[in-house]
């Protein structure tokens, strides 16, 4: 399993930091999000929330509002060894199929343990949800990951979130208009769906991270 490099950074972190570096070397200015969801085929909205979070890692710097301000603090291309007592490790539990009428967090549903190093996910209680399906590839995330959720029943718009459906698990983009709650999937062949008023709705939590199973 590989949830980052040495440097911190998941891998799709690092993609994007590795566009933004080459770009800069061959034109001699910053690429725009649209420039890098073109290279990486992924959505500009997936693109501003790995940027947001190399910033958030001082890995980058940029200009609120204005185009091609993308600042390079950080290289990966040279990775410094991390001190293995820095590394604190967490456990996390991989929960596995909802059963109806079964809660979430109850032992039948465990698969089992992975361990997470901690700084790349704060504090927190967190549960791992492997993925099903390619409707959230244009976030980067794909059939068969593991995706870390920090355990939370509120969410803010535009987090990537686990819900529970009709005791089925769920993982979303959350868009909140006006007065209408949908779950936006990252990938053009599915449709949103509107929980507005459905009672069978409920946040699990957020995503903080991803897990490759290699």
């Amino acid at each position: 399993m590989k949830t980052s490099n040495r440097n911190g950074l998941t891998e799709s972190q690092a993609k994007v930091l590795k566009i933004i570096n080459d770009f800069i070397a061959e034109n001699g200015y910053s690429p725009t999000a649209k420039e890098i969801a073109e290279i990486l085929h992924i959505t500009q909205t997936s693109v501003f929330e790995q940027l947001e979070r190399l910033e958030k890692k001082r890995y980058i710097t940029r200009q609120k509002g204005a185009a091609r301000t993308i600042g390079i603090l950080n290289s990966v291309v040279e990775e410094k060894p991390v001190k293995s007592e820095s590394v604190k490790l967490v456990k996390v539990p991989v929960i596995g199929t909802i059963a109806a009428g079964v809660p979430i967090f109850a032992d039948e549903n465990m698969e089992g343990e992975i361990l997470v190093d901690e700084s790349n996910i704060g504090k927190g209680r967190f549960f791992a949800l492997r993925v099903r399906g390619d409707s959230m590839i244009n976030a980067g995330i794909n059939n068969g990951d593991l995706v870390i959720i920090k355990r939370q029943p509120l969410a803010e718009n535009g987090d990537i979130i686990a819900a529970l459906i009709d005791s089925e698990a769920t993982l979303k983009r959350l868009s909140m208009t006006n007065d209408e709650v949908f779950l936006l999937p990252e990938n053009e062949k599915y449709s949103p769906i509107n929980v507005t008023c459905r009672e069978d709705f409920r946040i699990l939590g957020k995503m903080v991270t991803t897990v490759t199973v290699m």
